[in-house]
């Protein structure tokens, strides 16, 4: 009768420690899309082999952690060629996050050549390369360090990079959107973007039109329906408009699935409850309390 009661009582904690769960946003991106709006190609320079795989976003992820947020980054390739102590070279990574009212929707320096859509102005920002990883402020201006006493940018296994960060530095997450924009690693591009030109050459990208212009940025992620092509090949040349990211966040899938676990996990419960009912009754009446 113990061991039932016991094992029962696992479930029910089971059940509920299921509805804790620690990953808050996830998003998977279509691979081989590092190409921008469709047409960029690698720089020459042997730094850069297999010239595939180095820019393309597989999976992003944001977990919480005690007093910390952890984000990961998948990718197809990652290799290290100059040594950073982080144990990655060649990306680098921008979250900017829209997590409070109000907020920017130009970015926080010149570089990416992309802006963002109004509805999801951002107020904090996350850089992260191989060397450091810092957070701004959408009040910051150009002058601000971003240093962080705690953070850590890393590569943790193969394919995927992580960056943790203290709760205090970015507030609530829970209904949060995000950009995510992955460029090339230059230490003498503008905001440490390489940039993407008409031809390639031995240290810069090939395939763009204007480069004032076409985006920096190599990989992105985008809403359910919209392609990268779409989204990053919204700038204009004769208007001299920059491309308009699009923010991922929950939406009603997200809410779905909920209510779907959140459902299932009630019958379960209501389940578990009837039964332990049932077996406490009849181990009360085996004992003749109801005669």
């Amino acid at each position: 009768m113990k061991k039932i009661l016991i094992a029962l009582l696992l479930v029910v904690l089971c059940s509920s420690n299921l509805l804790a769960a620690e990953v808050i946003f996830e998003h998977e991106d279509q691979t081989g899309d590092e190409f921008g709006p469709g047409t960029y190609i690698y720089p020459k320079s042997q730094v850069f082999e297999p010239y595939e795989g180095l820019f393309d976003l597989k999976y992003f992820k944001v977990e919480e952690d005690d007093d910390f947020y952890n984000f990961h980054f998948e990718f197809r390739e990652i290799n290290n060629p100059w040594r950073a102590p982080q144990g990655f070279s060649h990306q680098l990574i921008q979250v900017y996050i829209d997590n409070e009212k109000g907020g920017r929707t130009d970015t926080f320096k010149a570089g990416a050549n992309v802006k963002f859509e109004q509805r999801h102005p951002w107020n904090k920002l996350i850089k992260i390369t191989g060397w450091e990883v810092k957070v701004y402020d959408e009040g910051d201006d150009e002058n601000a360090t971003g240093d962080i006493e705690e953070g850590l940018g890393e590569r943790i296994d193969q394919n995927t990079i992580k960056a943790q960060i203290p709760k205090d530095k970015l507030g609530e997450l829970e209904q949060a959107y995000y950009y995510v924009l992955v460029g090339s690693f230059s230490p003498f591009g503008p905001d440490n973007f390489r940039q993407v030109r008409y031809e390639a050459t031995g240290w810069e990208f090939g395939g763009g039109e204007d480069e004032a212009i076409n985006p920096n940025v190599i990989d992105t992620l985008v809403p359910e329906g919209l392609s990268q092509k779409e989204v990053l090949g919204s700038f204009g040349i004769e208007n001299q408009e920059l491309a308009v990211l699009r923010a991922v966040g929950p939406g009603p899938a997200l809410s779905l699935k909920i209510f779907i676990i959140s459902g299932f996990l009630f019958l379960l419960l209501a389940a578990v409850v009837s039964l332990l009912a049932r077996i406490i009754l009849k181990y009360l009446r085996g004992y003749g309390y109801f005669n």
